[in-house]
């Protein structure tokens, strides 16, 4: 099957920062397996085979076989912790994958093609979500999923239950939620506003002369009474 890393890891009874540390400094990785309902397996790897999962294809979501004591391990990388100093990362984990069963993981979402709204009408356009929580055999786990905007118009967007995936595959993110948009330029709203603006103050100053002139009249009256 294309797009599967093997890594080679060892496993290692004893845990704590100390041993951590030292692991680090021997260019390895400590790190975890764990999930399917069996117990947790601390394991060390090599930076380098962390760092080609990152630089695969399918990125977190590829699918993984870790060798260790003989014994292959069907997984994906779930998290990675980095030292907030250095960025460097210190610590990985690990979640065991059937390949017979589904699996929920995040795809990242790639823009095709070039908005009408933008190029002929003028709009701005706007990427609101970035990823798509899916279901899938772990095989048919897609590296992305690709939206074309090719048609999308000034005031229309482009939602989660527009899209279509392939087969096998499910989306589990809610169907309202935007994906991208196009709306006009921000320049035409502000002058909007600013023409609201000058409105209400041409507004305020008629009426605050209007008040000036009335309390004349008052005082003009007052003064023939006396």
């Amino acid at each position: 099957m294309k797009g599967i890393i093997k890594i080679n890891a060892k496993s290692r009874e004893e845990v704590g920062k100390k041993i951590a540390k030292k692991i680090r400094k021997e260019g390895e990785i400590p790190a975890i397996i764990y999930g399917g309902g069996i117990e947790s397996i601390p394991i060390t790897m090599k930076l380098d085979d962390i760092k080609e999962i990152l630089k695969s294809k399918k990125g977190e979501n590829t699918i993984l076989k870790i060798t260790r004591d003989k014994k292959i391990v069907d997984a994906m990388l779930k998290d990675l912790q980095y030292d907030y100093l250095s960025d460097n990362i210190i610590h990985a984990d690990f979640i065991r994958i059937n390949m017979e069963k589904l699996i929920e993981v995040d795809i990242p979402i790639v823009i095709k093609g070039e908005s009408i709204g933008v190029n002929v009408e003028g709009g701005i356009f706007d990427f609101v979500t970035r990823e798509l929580r899916i279901r899938s055999l772990p095989a048919d786990i897609p590296k992305e999923i690709e939206v074309d905007i090719s048609d999308l118009h000034i005031g229309h967007s482009i939602k989660v239950g527009n899209i279509k995936v392939g087969e096998g595959i499910a989306l589990f993110s809610d169907p309202d939620t935007v994906i991208c948009s196009v709306s006009t330029k921000v320049a035409e709203k502000e002058e909007v506003v600013e023409e609201e603006v000058e409105e209400v103050v041409e507004e305020e100053v008629a009426g605050e002369e209007a008040g000036k002139e009335e309390g004349k009249e008052i005082k003009k009256e007052e003064k023939k009474w006396e």
